[in-house]
């Protein structure tokens, strides 16, 4: 009987494993690239925070980049704050539905 259910559930895990994986494996190679630039940026990251921090707080769309020294990380803030802005703003509409 335990060895059926070992059996069993290493079936279960292995399928649920190979589901997992192919779901990772199926994002496109630019996404992918994107993501882990973006996973490192710590303007990004922070425009990202307070982006989605603004909208769910429901205040108006109002990039400050003035936290941040130099112009690529302004502009990488300024991307991060857009798509966490956008990303909150979606959800929350669709809860309101």
């Amino acid at each position: 009987m335990k060895k059926f259910f070992l059996f069993g559930l290493t079936i279960v895990i292995l399928t649920v494993g190979s589901k997992v994986w192919s779901g990772v494996a199926a994002a496109p190679p630019e996404l992918r690239k994107t993501q882990s630039l973006h996973a490192t940026d710590a303007a990004y990251r922070d425009g990202l925070f307070l982006g989605k921090f603004d909208a769910r707080a429901k205040r108006s769309h109002r990039v400050c980049v003035g936290r941040w020294g130099t112009q690529p990380d302004r502009a990488s803030f300024a991307t991060g704050y857009e798509d966490g802005y956008a990303q909150a703003a979606a959800s929350s509409a669709d809860e309101a539905e």
